[in-house]
């Protein structure tokens, strides 16, 4: 397929335009003296007919219809004022009637009907595939105009005819030679003459068409904002280059909508900017395509766009749905087709699959879109190895498909094979004729940097690693070791043994994050694509915060669960299950998000699991993979492991969710959303800490709720905990008067509920007022409550007062409501810690870092600390406990000669003179540069530190030879 080069010219930015105000009221001359009562009535419709277009234009349907049925209600035979609802009803894709009044509009009108009803009916009919239909009205448009060029263009294309269609847009004349469609609408002939030209690759020709539009327009059409942001999408990417910000796209996409609040153009538009880049989590990416729907139920292309983000978040019930309704909607469009295709290799139904492309192929030999569209839904599956195939078919149809090359850049690379993506990605580029894409740019300068610089080394259980020059041979020595033993761990337990892993460590998180995503400031320390893992250096910017070893872990529990199922289990469940394994080996590999449990469970957000892969691709990724671990420890709680690997299995034999529930638990995903709620109230039993409300919710409560309790004992306890309920959501949006209101009414009713005392607590701590604060925390306290903030605050305050028994009781109080809070600052052990140092009590201090150090896995520091206690106890017990302490240690910072050499010290005392040798080798290997504690330390002390070590190590091998 031929594609033309962009336009040498520069690009055009949207600048401020002079916008004179748009008369509406009649002409001088149709309301002149003389005119009879028929002229001025004509005069007076038109005048009416201008303003309706206004308010399509702007989106202002409601408004734009009353008008438009009332003319009607008054002369059904009034065509002009038919022939502009039927425009205002597509512009709903309400179809059908649509098609009544515009057909009827041109039977009425006869002679006199205009071009603008046509190309409307003809725009209906390609919208729905209706292509002989759609090419019958624009025969019968009498003018040549761009938008008919660009109809007519669009349903050869759509008819397999791409010479034509392209001779059709080569064709086009200049905007002077022809007239607008519509009178009052001049700004249309530069707009479908953008359409064209876009069509024909010429963005920049485009823009300044477009820009002429928007002068046309006094920058009043969202239309033309919302194509023109459309233009600067595929031009730029997302990210506006340097120096432009009129070529922002969300921002025109968002002027756009500001006119007309549910444009399909500019809704679709901000849709794929979200969908591209995950760093757009302000709003998920579906919002924009829910919105749209929610509006025109049966609108074509948003019907089209929902079905393929089903499909790629895996939501083939959703996705079926969808598909059926589009294949009564609008049969006849390749969309349609290309997505039934895709719906089909996805779900194993393949024959069909293969049967459907190779019509598509039969009708357009030159388009490679379906087939690109079905690699990249594997691509988002996570099918990188199924989608191969399809992506080097649509690039062998079409070898300008830019999109296609940069998908298969990305198939090769998530395979193992990066030289191979590379080049792809660089034939994506050159096939792009200067379209930019933030994605593929940043893709191909980090593939560049690691063919470059990264050593890659074998290793056994037919693993290779890639890895950063800087202690390189270090990490070789750790990581090898760490990732064979847990292939074989999980394999064994999985009873199925993968193929071949490539592992890539980056030392840069900006490197790991765009590697892995193709975007900086990806949240998360690990990826895994099948047979490639990326995953962070111990010696990133992150250095010291995280446990490379459960990354590892959990990373190559998703090589498991990929092979088990050929890449076809939905993301939570490997995510909930790689999730669960982390704690099932470290339980200090914890996510520790409970608080945020608890907040879920009170504002009913927790996810239900039909929807639970979506939330992967929006703003509650992380909340994700930590509600689909609780799934799977639910689920392998109630039904035990082999279940779960049943569970697995159905997946790989191809069932859907509601057969895979079915098959491996005897119920449906409402069962098991209804089950898991169960299990999470019963998990969260014994976590004392007010939850943060939903405001919503709660202020609908308030208006419905009476300010005296009832009588009934039962329901007046239910009453009192409404108000309270009330009262902390006010508090929590810092509206105090609400907050002090709604405690007024417990007051009122003779009622002190223990969470209300807690609250009047915290708010008379916020005043200063410290006397009244430890008054209402007792009176809770002694009313039964329980509440770590309130735990925490009381023992505060009983410090600030010299009452140290009473600090440490309450101290004690709140680790027993909530132990291992996350929050360093406000951790109930830490504060445990603090009191006992003053008090000169070490064991006991050491004691509570130690159970901080329990939901803590990323904090080196603390377990060296402890692990040095333990050691320099040394009974049996200390010394596991120490090494305990220093092996976790070192699977946060391996760069760590202390570390290593504690933890060989440990092992000594345990007789266990092998591994001690071991460690102290890795002792010798530390670079002293990259040890944070000896990289600014005197050569004397480094070389007597060496010596050390090198007397330990000779100690231990003599020790293991006479063992």
């Amino acid at each position: 397929m031929p594609m033309m080069g962009l336009c040498a010219l520069c690009f055009v930015g949207r600048t401020a335009i002079a916008r004179p105000p748009v008369s509406l009221s009649g002409s001088s001359s149709a309301t002149s003296v003389g005119q009879d009562a028929d002229a001025e009535l004509d005069a007076l419709l038109a005048d009416e007919r201008v303003e309706a277009q206004r308010l399509i234009d702007s989106a202002r349907f409601a408004e734009a219809r009353r008008l438009l049925d009332e003319h009607l209600g008054d002369e059904p035979g009034d065509w002009q004022s038919r022939g502009l609802r039927g425009r205002l009803l597509l512009a709903q894709a309400k179809y059908p009637s649509a098609r009544a009044d515009l057909e009827r509009a041109l039977k009425d009108a006869g002679a006199a009907a205009s071009d603008g009803m046509r190309l409307d009916l003809a725009e209906l009919e390609w919208t729905l595939g209706m292509l002989d239909a759609a090419t019958a009205q624009l025969d019968a448009a009498m003018a040549e105009s761009s938008r008919r060029a660009w109809l007519r263009a669009s349903v050869q294309r759509e008819a397999g005819n791409w010479v034509g269609s392209l001779a059709t847009l080569r064709n086009l004349g200049p905007v002077e030679a022809a007239p607008p469609t519509d009178p009052g609408r001049e700004w249309q002939e530069f707009f479908y003459r953008a359409r064209c030209e876009r069509a024909l690759g010429q963005l920049s020709a485009a823009s300044f068409s477009l820009v002429s539009a928007d002068r046309a327009a006094a920058g009043k059409s969202a239309d033309v904002l919302a194509e023109l942001a459309s233009v600067y999408f595929e031009a730029d990417g997302e990210v506006a280059l340097a120096g432009s910000a009129s070529r922002r796209p969300a921002e025109l996409y968002r002027e756009a909508l500001e006119l007309a609040p549910e444009h399909p153009t500019a809704l679709l538009g901000m849709y794929r900017l979200h969908d591209l880049n995950w760093r757009r989590s302000s709003q998920s990416a579906r919002s924009f395509l829910v919105a749209l729907l929610d509006d025109k139920p049966d609108h074509v292309a948003g019907q089209l766009a929902l079905a393929e983000d089903h499909l790629k978040n895996g939501e083939f019930k959703a996705a079926r749905e969808r598909i059926g309704a589009l294949e009564n909607l609008a049969p006849g469009r390749i969309e349609t087709q290309a997505l039934r295709a895709a719906l089909q290799w996805s779900t194993d139904d393949v024959q069909p699959a293969e049967a459907t492309l190779a019509e598509l192929a039969q009708f357009a030999p030159w388009d490679s879109a379906p087939e690109r569209l079905v690699g990249e839904v594997l691509l988002d599956l996570y099918r990188f190895q199924d989608a191969l195939a399809f992506l080097e078919r649509a690039v062998e149809r079409n070898p300008e498909d830019w999109r296609a090359w940069s998908g298969l850049g990305e198939a090769r690379s998530n395979t193992g094979d990066e030289v191979g993506g590379l080049e792809a990605l660089q034939k994506a580029k050159d096939a792009a004729a200067g379209r930019q894409d933030a994605w593929r740019n940043n893709q191909m300068l980090v593939l560049k940097k690691m063919q470059s610089k990264w050593i890659e080394i074998e290793g056994q259980g037919r693993l290779t690693y890639a890895l950063p020059p800087d202690g390189h041979e270090l990490l070789a020595r750790i990581l090898a070791p760490f990732y064979y033993e847990s292939r074989n761990d999980l394999a064994s337990r999985y009873g199925l043994t993968p193929g071949p892993v490539r592992i890539e460590v980056f030392d840069r998180h900006a490197d790991f994050s765009v590697r892995s995503t193709g975007f900086e400031g990806f949240p998360a320390l690990g990826v895994c694509f099948g047979p490639v893992v990326t995953a962070l250096s111990p010696l990133s910017e992150m250095r010291g915060n995280f446990s490379w070893a459960e990354t590892s872990y959990h990373e190559f529990s998703h090589v498991v669960h990929l092979a088990l199922t050929r890449n076809r289990c939905p993301r939570w469940i490997t995510e909930g299950l790689a999730t669960w394994e982390e704690e099932r080996k470290n339980p200090s590999w914890t996510r520790n998000m409970r608080r945020e449990l608890v907040d879920n469970l009170a504002m009913n957000a927790i996810i239900g699991v039909r929807d639970l892969n979506r939330a992967f691709r929006g703003p509650r990724i992380i909340w994700a993979y930590y509600q689909g671990g609780l799934m799977c420890e639910m689920l392998i709680d109630a039904y035990g492991f082999p279940a779960m690997v049943d569970f697995l299995e159905a997946f790989n034999d191809g069932l859907e969710l509601d057969a895979a529930v079915q098959r491996a638990y005897g119920m449906t995903p409402e069962k098991l959303d209804a089950d898991f709620l169960a299990f999470v109230r019963d998990y969260t039993a014994d976590l004392h800490i007010e939850p943060r409300h939903d405001a919503d919710a709660l202020r609908v409560l308030r208006y419905s709720l009476d300010k005296t309790p009832p009588v009934d004992d039962k329901a007046r306890a239910a009453w009192a905990e409404s108000w309270t309920d009330i009262a902390w959501s006010a508090w929590q949006e810092q509206r105090t008067v609400d907050a002090e209101s709604a405690l007024r009414n417990l007051s009122l009713a003779g009622m002190a509920p223990a969470r209300a005392e807690f609250l009047r607590g915290e708010m008379a701590l916020a005043s200063d007022n410290r006397v009244a604060a430890i008054e209402h925390y007792d009176a809770g306290f002694a009313a039964g409550g329980r509440d770590y903030r309130a735990s925490m605050a009381r023992g505060s305050l009983a410090n600030e007062a010299g009452d140290k028994a009473a600090a440490l009781r309450h101290f004690q109080d709140a680790e027993r409501a909530f132990p291992g809070w996350a929050e360093q600052a406000f951790s109930a052990e830490l504060a445990q810690v603090a009191w006992h140092e003053t008090e000169g009590q070490t064991d006991a201090a050491m004691e509570a870092r130690e159970r901080y150090a329990r939901w803590n896995a990323g904090d080196a520091a603390i377990r060296l600390k402890v692990g040095q206690w333990r050691l320099g106890k040394g009974t049996d017990v200390d010394l596991e406990l120490a090494l305990r302490h220093f092996t976790e240690a070192i699977e946060v910072d391996p760069f760590s000669v202390l570390a290593h050499r504690s933890r060989g010290e440990a092992l000594l005392g345990l007789d266990r003179a092998t591994e001690a040798v071991e460690a102290f080798e890795l002792a010798l290997l530390v670079p002293l540069d990259l040890d944070l504690t000896w990289a600014k330390a005197s050569e004397p002390a480094r070389a007597n530190q060496v010596a050390e070590i090198e007397a330990l190590l000779e100690e231990a091998r003599k020790a293991g030879s006479e063992g």
